[in-house]
């Protein structure tokens, strides 16, 4: 009997999976120390350890373990009941039994017959017997609205209890019992078909079940031995399906099961009607969802960046064919200054590649002020902005974070090199506009006011955003004019190769690659579609010339650009740029300086820029704006604005704009004549 009691206690520890070895261990030597050796001291030593640690946690144990626990009292009391000095503590050791699971028998093969009758005793001292039997089987048993296992057998406290048996596809029965002392009753339930149930289990687990596009919650945890028959033919282990899922009441007709998780190709199955109706329990076999993933590279020429997908990090740039779950995700790449933020989704099988650039990072710090009409509207708009734009990163507003915090903490941080704060005008005491305040962390802002009930109040922020702004164009090496009159665009200036190629100064061209070319925007269209060089023609013999990028100002004043983006767009160019690239960008940044009224800052930019070029934006362009700096700063500078201007009037093919707008000569040589 005992090698009996030990060959349950070795099936019992092996179903216990996943819990702690080492009492395990501790509870499998107990046993076998007493009932191979009969080591009564040391078995007991080895079952106080197990009742030590189990005990305080009691009913909340697994089911499982209270099975051991309960074990481990039943064996306590039968070791105590062997020697008069502990005699008195078996008693104790049955009570805390009994407190723990009524329901529990005593090993009546280990328990001797005297010990037995006071277990049986002292239980029959505060709980009634029922005897329960189910129809159909398979259901659950709630007593008082508690749930467990529906026993054939249940010792529950004198008094009036609820008894309440259910099964997917039936309606429950409900039974009412009366319990005294000597009590022994029976309660019998028969369920009511009321519906067919589907019954299956899912690999792997934390898929979610949706029924005719409705969810129906998860198919999680694992299955148990039982799902044996319906694993192994998959070659899988039961503890490989989750737990089965069942779908309680399954309404007549067609029916479309879906499965769906992160990662996993999407499941769909067409339920036939003929599962619905005669009412009956289905068993699927275990559903199987395949990966699902694509490949994902992404470099950029800018050092520093590191990838982020929907906040998750993936390291720094370069990424190679990083496996990446389908779906779709808010990509980010963070450089030491700017970012860059693009929603993409990742198809199954299918590889995708960037090349990014760092962008200014546009960060929202919030709505300020009271409540107002469409507040929640205007704010979910504010929050979306990102989705809109597409030559800045955005950063929505943190949750909680009041404005003037969010402010302080950008400015500390330098997280982002834009920041953007709502602001309700109020007039009258009623608010019908909102003053947006686009800024760089240098102050440089632009302020504009919009009604939040208006469709689209951020359509001209999001338009002025996401507008390009050029500092090259393809070009010949031609200062170029339309002249009424004349047939082709006129010749003003033309650099060494296009001398030598045999352009002719104060001409017209007449002819490119063949055809007419009455205009300097047809010409302009042509060059920005040509790859290599153009032919021209002036009448004469054909000259070939290269298409070479060359430079251009920003225009000042114009409502199509945001300037502060603008000027954060130029300072991260800057970053990574050299040569007469980096100057072109200082003239620029200078420029947009000069739109802010700071023209300290922007001479330090111009007296540190030089270009090589003298013809078109060149050398002389970066002096005349000089001057024109110094002039800004008042008549204490007249002396430096002079020396800037006469400098200018050294590159008389120097012009404004880029190749083709006014020449500096004439401007820089008036702007003089104006400081006598």
């Amino acid at each position: 009997m005992r090698l009996r009691s030990l060959l349950s206690c070795f099936l019992l520890c092996a179903a216990l999976l996943g819990q702690d070895a080492a009492l395990k261990d501790t509870f499998l030597q107990a046993k076998a120390l007493w009932a191979t050796q009969g080591d009564r001291e040391g078995a007991t030593a080895r079952f106080d350890t197990v009742v030590a640690a189990l005990a305080p946690k009691g009913v909340a144990l697994e089911p499982d373990w209270i099975q051991v626990l309960c074990e481990s009292y039943n064996w306590l009391a039968v070791l105590d009941d062997r020697a008069a000095p502990t005699k008195p503590r078996a008693q104790v050791r049955l009570q805390a039994l009994i407190d723990l699971n009524p329901d529990f028998d005593v090993d009546r093969g280990l328990t001797s017959q005297r010990l037995a009758a006071l277990f049986d005793r002292m239980k029959g001292e505060k709980y009634a017997l029922v005897k329960l039997s189910y129809a159909p089987e398979g259901g659950r048993l709630l007593v008082d609205g508690q749930s467990g296992a529906p026993l054939p057998r249940k010792h529950l406290p004198f008094g009036t209890h609820k008894l309440t048996y259910t099964r997917p596809g039936h309606a429950a029965a409900d039974l009412t019992l009366d319990l005294g002392p000597r009590d022994v009753k029976a309660a019998d339930f028969t369920l009511t078909r009321t519906s067919s149930t589907l019954r299956f289990h899912v690999q792997p687990t934390d898929v979610e079940i949706l029924l005719d596009g409705k969810s129906l919650g998860y198919a999680i945890g694992k299955a148990g031995p039982e799902a044996a028959p319906l694993a192994q033919p998959l070659g899988l282990r039961p503890e490989d399906l989750s737990a089965a899922f069942v779908i309680a009441e399954l309404p007549p007709g067609k029916h479309r099961l879906e499965l769906r998780a992160p990662c996993l190709r999407t499941k769909s199955l067409e339920l036939g009607p003929e599962l619905a109706t005669p009412a009956a329990d289905h068993t699927l076999e275990p559903i199987r969802l395949e990966p699902s993933k694509g490949t994902l590279s992404v470099t950029s020429a800018w050092p520093g960046g590191e990838l982020f997908l929907s906040g998750q990090s993936f390291g720094p740039l370069p990424v190679a064919k990083a496996a990446i779950c389908s779906g779709l995700y808010d990509l980010l790449v963070r450089f030491p200054a700017g970012g860059f933020s693009q929603r993409l989704a990742v198809v199954e099988g299918q590889t995708l590649s960037l090349d990014v650039r760092p962008k200014p990072r546009l960060a929202f710090a919030g709505l300020e002020g009271g409540d107002f009409t469409g507040r929640a509207r205007f704010l979910a708009q504010l929050e979306a902005l990102g989705d809109r734009l597409q030559q800045v990163a955005f950063l929505p507003a943190r949750p909680d974070e009041p404005p003037r915090e969010a402010l302080a903490r950008l400015k500390a941080s330098h997280e982002a090199e834009l920041i953007l704060l709502a602001t309700p005008v109020q007039d009258q005491k009623v608010i019908h506009q909102v003053e947006l305040v686009l800024a760089t962390l240098d102050g440089e802002e632009e302020r504009l006011v919009v009604k939040p009930l208006e469709q689209d109040p951020l359509g001209a922020l999001a338009t002025r955003l996401n507008t390009l702004f050029r500092t090259q164009e393809p070009g010949l090496g031609l200062s170029l004019l339309d002249v009424p009159g004349e047939p082709g665009p006129w010749v003003l200036a033309a650099s060494e190769l296009a001398l030598k190629a045999g352009i002719q100064v104060g001409q017209p061209l007449l002819q490119v690659d063949g055809k007419a070319i009455p205009s300097v925007q047809l010409l302009r269209q042509q060059l920005e579609a040509a790859k290599g060089s153009l032919s021209l023609s002036q009448g004469g013999a054909a000259v070939s010339l290269p298409v070479r990028l060359e430079p251009l100002e920003i225009p000042l004043g114009s409502p199509d650009l945001c300037y502060p983006a603008v000027l954060a767009q130029l300072r991260l160019q800057y970053a990574g740029a050299k040569g007469d690239e980096a100057n072109l960008v200082k003239l620029n940044l200078a420029l947009v300086l000069m739109q802010f009224r700071k023209y300290d800052k922007a001479i330090e930019l111009l007296r540190d820029a030089r270009l090589s070029s003298v013809r078109g934006l060149s050398q002389g362009t970066i002096d005349y704006h000089t001057g024109c700096c110094f002039l800004q700063m008042g008549s204490a500078y007249q002396s430096e604005a002079g020396q800037a201007f006469r400098q200018a009037l050294k590159y008389p093919q120097a012009t404004l704009l880029g190749p083709d707008g006014p020449l500096v000569a004439p401007l820089a040589r008036q702007a003089l004549e104006d400081l006598r």
